[in-house]
């Protein structure tokens, strides 16, 4: 008997994981959860006005997770046959009999949520007009784009990438703890990097967009970024090294952002792999910076009504006044820390267990100083507009941050002249004090979550030049 249904419907899922629940074997298991998640993905690329690529996909599977004896077993089935899920079900069973047991190990209890429901979310999540978009009218879209941005100066000489992809997904959770919930998803994603060149000089400028539907994107916000961006550089210069202040895009903040999000999980304290073991309690940054994960954010791309195993969502405040107040965590990580989970389990798809991850993760802004209210503070600094090797140059457990950065130099408040070729050596705890001054144009950038920061104004950072 097959009890997949096509219809793009949640409550199909949940009678699917019901039909599922009364095929468990009870008497095998002490706990049990069923997780079902559905995707369709396009993605297509331009170049000189025509599709580069273009390719579509589409998945379905469930994930079946049991306890027994608190001894985890999982295991996943993409076939929506009786008697390939009745196997993936006997699989799951089989392979808790063969992992460690542990007394922290199980399904959450309502006890166990740190927030209650946020009953809106749904609505500022999924866009019913995502599917009025079809694929000819996207390629469109994609074309049009390459079109404006290089109508925009004549130093424009060519689009190095312009990538248009969305997803639409469904997530179905349904547990014997009584949990028995789903959401769906859209989001759509334009990404553009441009080359611009003037006499023998090449530079590149890049600028992306997010929106839950594609009729949404702001064709000219985006090539007019990407342009400027580009335009900026050409004539850039090496300059000596040095020590200066920086005052960081807020896109290059956000991503400088995403290095401290990714050790404030309670996984990787726990495994003594992040810097922030043992800082609770602890004002890490000089100023009175406040910073958030929140799952439940309207305009937030990472947002979800519940985490990867069921629990709700909210808006967890991880540094109050720059002073570390908590660590991420799922309901395992809190337990080991006597704790209640924030909501932040996470999945990368139905063939993995639940881990702990970020949601909207943002420092947030102030209302007292814009970018050109920053720059006019600055009589002698480095503005970064875009940095290289960010990942491989910095090292989450030491601190250790040495990243190659573009931008133009700043002279008594005011832009002077592009800078290529120089990198910024810091340590994460080191910058955390550094942090002089926080801008108002709160900007996201999508890594591994969703991350935002406003410009940010660093003080006495090392340069290393020519």
């Amino acid at each position: 008997m097959d009890y997949f249904s096509k219809k793009k419907n949640n409550n199909n899922d949940i009678e699917l994981a019901r039909k599922i629940s009364r095929l468990i074997d009870k008497s095998k298991v002490d706990e049990y959860e069923i997780y079902i998640s559905s995707s369709t993905d396009n993605e297509l690329e331009i170049f000189e006005g025509e599709v580069e690529s273009l390719s579509y996909s589409d998945s379905k599977g469930i994930g079946i997770r049991v306890f027994k004896e608190k001894r985890i077993g999982y295991s996943y089935v993409t076939s929506f046959e009786e008697n390939k899920i009745i196997d993936c079900i006997e699989k799951a069973v089989l392979n808790s009999k063969i992992t460690n047991a542990e007394e922290i190990n199980g399904l959450p209890l309502r006890s166990e949520y740190r927030y209650t429901k946020e009953a809106d979310i749904q609505k500022y999540i999924f866009d019913e007009d995502f599917f009025k978009v079809n694929i000819e009218k996207k390629i469109e879209l994609a074309k049009n784009l390459e079109k404006i941005v290089k109508g925009k100066d004549k130093r424009i000489s060519g689009v190095d990438s312009l990538n248009y992809s969305d997803n639409y997904s469904e997530v179905t959770i349904l547990n014997s703890n009584g949990f028995e919930d789903s959401y769906k998803n859209t989001s759509c994603f334009l990404f553009l990097n441009i080359i611009s060149k003037d006499k023998k000089d090449t530079s590149t400028g890049f600028s992306f967009l997010y929106e839950r539907n594609p009729q949404k994107l702001n064709l000219e916000k985006i090539a007019q970024d990407a342009a400027a961006k580009s335009l900026m550089l050409l004539g850039a210069k090496k300059i000596k090294s040095t020590h200066s202040d920086i005052l960081l895009d807020s896109l290059v903040a956000s991503q400088f952002l995403g290095i401290i999000a990714s050790i404030l999980t309670a996984d990787s304290v726990q495994k003594g792999k992040s810097l922030f073991k043992g800082k609770i309690g602890e004002k890490i940054f000089s100023q009175n910076i406040n910073i958030f994960d929140n799952g439940i954010m309207k305009e937030g791309f990472s947002s979800k009504p519940f985490d990867a195993e069921g629990v709700n969502k909210g808006n967890t405040q991880i540094f109050k006044d720059g002073i570390l107040k908590t660590y991420l965590y799922d309901c395992y990580t809190a337990r080991k820390d006597k704790t209640l989970s924030t909501g932040n389990a996470v999945r990368a798809s139905y063939k993995s267990n639940p881990g702990v991850g970020i949601s909207n993760f943002y420092l947030e802004p102030s209302s007292d100083y814009s970018f050109n209210d920053i720059l006019k503070k600055i009589d002698n600094g480095f503005y970064v507009v875009d940095i290289i090797g960010l990942h491989s140059g910095a090292n989450p457990i030491t601190g250790d941050i040495s990243v190659g950065a573009k931008g133009l130099w700043i002279k008594n408040g005011n832009l002077v002249f592009p800078v290529k070729e120089v990198t910024i050596a810091t340590d994460i705890l080191s910058f955390c004090k550094k942090i002089e001054t926080i801008g108002n144009d709160l900007k996201f950038f999508p890594s591994a979550g969703f991350i935002g920061s406003p410009s940010l104004h660093v003080k006495d950072i090392a340069i290393s030049g020519i």
